[in-house]
């Protein structure tokens, strides 16, 4: 009698165990939605940040922050590849609030192009296409209070890669865009498609 109540309670934890991972398993993964992304898939091959758009589809994916250039593909640490694998625009525009005054800094990795604005006003771009590389943005002031945060990306073909980090001037630590820090805080956002 002992012997099979062994056997039954070694056979109850190892179906429970398995019932465990199963439901793991078809959990989705996810993030805080912090940003939300408009990926657009073009019906023609993009060259250029600037050409006109013939777009096929587009999806919505929240992401907490922007750093999506995981092995050389449009790749979320956690969430894995996003998008189309080529010819595909992103558009985020994230509302945020500056809790310090003061000159920020943003830089932005991408590969390929890409133009960055603050409250409507450019601060770097790069129109064409490239392999992944950093650019220091010209510095903005800030005030504190409500700001907008509107990035065009575009990934044409081959590597793709998007990192957007910011960091206050005076101070040497970047922070991702999306990353709440002493100085800036971003609003979370929602997306009207879930991913």
């Amino acid at each position: 009698m002992k012997n099979i109540v062994n056997k039954n309670t070694f056979f109850s934890i190892a179906l429970a165990l398995v019932a465990v991972l199963i439901v793991i398993r078809i959990m989705p993964v996810s993030v805080e939605p912090v940003l939300k992304l408009v990926i657009s898939k073009n019906k023609v091959s993009i060259t250029d940040i600037n050409q006109a758009r013939n777009i096929d589809r587009s999806q919505e994916i929240m992401v907490d922050v922007l750093n999506i250039a995981e092995q050389n593909r449009f790749q979320h640490p956690v969430l894995g590849e996003l998008g189309y694998g080529n010819d595909f625009f992103v558009d985020v525009d994230a509302p945020f609030t500056v809790k310090q005054a003061g000159n920020f800094q943003f830089v932005v990795g991408s590969d390929d192009g890409f133009i960055l604005s603050i409250n409507g006003k450019q601060l770097c771009n790069y129109p064409g296409s490239r392999p992944l590389g950093n650019q220091n943005c010209r510095n903005i002031k800030l005030a504190e209070g409500q700001h907008t945060f509107k990035l065009n990306y575009y990934q044409g073909y081959g590597h793709a890669g998007l990192k957007v980090q910011y960091k206050k001037s005076g101070t040497s630590k970047l922070y991702w865009v999306g990353e709440n820090s002493d100085a800036i805080h971003f609003v979370s956002a929602k997306a009207t498609t879930p991913y």
